[in-house]
């Protein structure tokens, strides 16, 4: 059995990267920080190596006998003053996981892209591959990290190294323990988001992209790029099911987009992002609606219901005392 290693199990997607490996038999080595919260490795068997994106080093020895690598690792914040890290994390942090994989001769990659770094639309459609990027030049630090993690993979890929991308939309379910994903929830559940925009989101399940990460690493095509949007669902039809799932009514004023950019603008100085950023804005002013056709053709890839997705969504959230 090849030897997998898996960056950033500490976080969201990679913990079910790896519990899903776990499901399959799989016992494969994770790289985690000195510093990293371990709760969410609690119930995994895997092999823990300590190391860090920004030390070369430390990856070239955790990528020793490896042949098959997931790179999940990434820093997401709202936060302009967290742009530096973000920048280190998804962009170096990339590019040095991905010399080191070079070097080593991993036969593999998957890596967990953003569609952030894609593009989206101001506009009711799906966004299409080759549509260009639109994201640019606004001073979002996660926005523009991942573009810069994109060109890296972009030029590792055109030098041959075997990596197959993957790009899921917005991401829910159990085991959200930063709240990366879920602050979108607890948020309304708790009444503090009365609004909805004209806009959208894919909403998935974050089990369903471990196992189209797992289904890429066995069937997919070097060099492909897979969707993973899920629901294409405008907020109001967002908001509408959360609502019945939370036993709440669905919010009824509809934010106009110039109200909501101007207040933005002027809480991100104030707050560091904390509570109104530019980020959201830009998450609650376009359509991020992506084909998953790729996925379901190329690799069998099937996602569930979101019924079921906000369903044990917010048992989660419940059980671990957020909502």
């Amino acid at each position: 059995m090849s030897t997998v290693l898996v960056t950033g199990v500490t976080g969201f997607v990679g913990s079910h990267v790896a519990r899903r490996l776990n499901q399959l038999g799989i016992t494969p080595r994770i790289l985690v920080r000195p510093t990293s919260n371990r709760s969410n490795l609690a119930d995994l068997q895997a092999e823990i190596v300590e190391g860090d994106l920004g030390d070369p080093a430390s990856l070239r020895a955790a990528l020793y006998g490896v042949e098959q690598l997931y790179h999940v690792a990434g820093y997401v914040s709202p936060r302009p003053s967290e742009r530096a890290r973000m920048m280190i994390s998804n962009a170096t942090g990339a590019k040095n996981i991905l010399d080191a994989a070079t070097v080593a001769g991993v036969s593999r990659i998957v890596y967990l892209g953003s569609v952030t770094a894609l593009g989206a639309s101001s506009t009711p459609r799906v966004w299409q591959e080759g549509d260009p990027y639109n994201l640019g030049g606004m001073g979002i630090g996660y926005f523009d990290s991942k573009r810069a993690g994109q060109r890296v993979v972009d030029e590792h890929m055109r030098t041959g190294t075997p990596v197959i991308s993957v790009y899921p939309a917005y991401c829910l379910g159990p085991g959200d323990i930063y709240l990366s994903s879920s602050k979108l929830v607890t948020t309304f559940v708790q009444g503090k988001l009365p609004f909805y925009t004209e806009a959208g989101m894919g909403f998935l399940d974050v089990r369903d992209v471990a196992e189209a990460m797992v289904l890429a690493m066995q069937r997919g095509r070097i060099g492909a790029r897979y969707f993973l949007s899920g629901h294409n669902l405008t907020y109001k039809q967002f908001f509408d099911r959360l609502a019945t799932m939370a036993g709440m009514k669905p919010p009824r004023f509809k934010m106009p987009l110039p109200v909501l950019r101007l207040l933005c603008s002027i809480a991100e100085p104030l707050t560091d992002g904390a509570v109104l950023s530019r980020s959201l804005y830009m998450a609650l002013a376009l359509y991020y609606w992506y084909d998953n056709s790729l996925a379901e053709k190329e690799l069998g890839w099937t996602y569930r219901p979101v019924e079921d997705m906000l369903r044990d969504s917010l048992a989660w959230l419940r059980e671990a005392g957020h909502i």
